[in-house]
Formats: structure tokens, C-alpha cells, sequence
């Protein structure tokens, strides 16, 4: 049906312009062609960020057990006169929380005017809500309390004999 009405328009049109081509798009086709780019964007956007979020978290390991090897005398010493593995745990995670809410304090208004910038890009428009942040900020505390409690229990639940025994 779409290539005889095609066909009729193509006559008519080398009726009254036989000197240039009739060349024709459909409109869904062009509004495909400009969100192609969109979502090759937003595929490889997606794994860079896995990317980023797994060699963040080695890094943020790294730190943690940098940080309880240098404590491990304190540990050693709160433990023999009586902490909990939850305080020792919580002495541990609180520097960690401390960094991850002041870099989340300084990537929220960087991340959103960048948002705001590239959806105004975009005919249909939507507004940033603020707990699309917060679920961000959420789910950054969370990988970083998986990632730094991991070597925290274990520093926390180590015997402080050993840590104690040359002093």
C-alpha cells in the first residue's frame, strides 16, 4: 500500500520537476536515525560506570585495609579492654562515610547541572527530581560500607594477641 501511494507521488513529481530526483524519507526513520547516537550513549555509559565502580571499590579496599593495618595496635588495644566488633567496626567506617558524603556533597551539583544541560538537548523535557540523587548518594554509601565492613570485620575480629605480642 505505502509503495502505491509512493509510486503516485513520484509521478506527480517528475510531472512538475522532472529535473531532480524524488528523494523521500519517513518521519518515525528520521526520529529513529537522531536517537541512534542516544543510545549508543547510554550502552556504553552503563559499562563504564561498572567499570568505574569495580576499580573504585578496589580502590576503596585497597584504602581500608591500608587504613586497619595502620590501627591494628589501636584495634588490638580497644579489643583487650573490652570493644564490641561493632564499635570497632563502626571506628573504622566512619572516616570512609565521612569522604563518601563530602565527594557525594560535590558531585551532586556538578552531576545535575551537567544533567540539566544535556536534557535540554531533548524536544520532551523532564524535570530532576531530587530523589534520584538520593538514591544515588544511597547506593555510593552502600557499595562503600560492602566494600570497607568486609576488611573492617576482618581487622575487628582478628585476636589481639597478635597485634599486641611484640608490644
Amino acid at each position: 500500500m505505502y509503495q502505491e501511494v509512493i509510486d503516485d507521488i513520484n509521478k506527480l513529481y517528475h510531472k512538475f520537476n522532472p529535473a531532480f530526483p524524488f528523494d523521500y524519507k519517513f518521519l518515525d526513520q528520521d526520529f529513529q536515525e537522531q536517537y541512534v547516537a542516544e543510545k549508543r550513549i547510554a550502552f556504553l555509559s552503563r559499562y563504564f560506570a561498572l567499570i568505574a565502580i569495580i576499580i573504585s571499590s578496589l580502590g576503596l579496599l585497597g584504602l581500608a585495609a591500608f587504613s586497619a593495618e595502620q590501627k591494628l595496635k589501636e584495634i588490638g588495644i580497644r579489643k583487650v579492654n573490652g570493644a564490641r566488633i561493632s564499635e570497632v567496626m563502626a571506628m573504622l567506617n566512619r572516616d570512609f562515610i565521612k569522604w563518601v558524603a563530602i565527594a557525594f556533597g560535590f558531585a551532586t551539583p556538578i552531576a545535575w547541572y551537567i544533567m540539566h544541560k544535556w536534557l535540554e538537548n531533548f524536544a520532551y523535557k523532564t524535570n530532576l527530581r531530587w530523589w534520584i540523587f538520593a538514591m544515588a548518594g544511597v547506593s555510593t554509601l552502600a557499595i562503600a560500607l560492602l566494600t570497607v565492613s568486609w576488611q573492617s570485620w576482618r581487622a575487628a575480629t582478628r585476636n589481639p594477641v597478635e597485634a599486641l605480642r611484640y608490644e
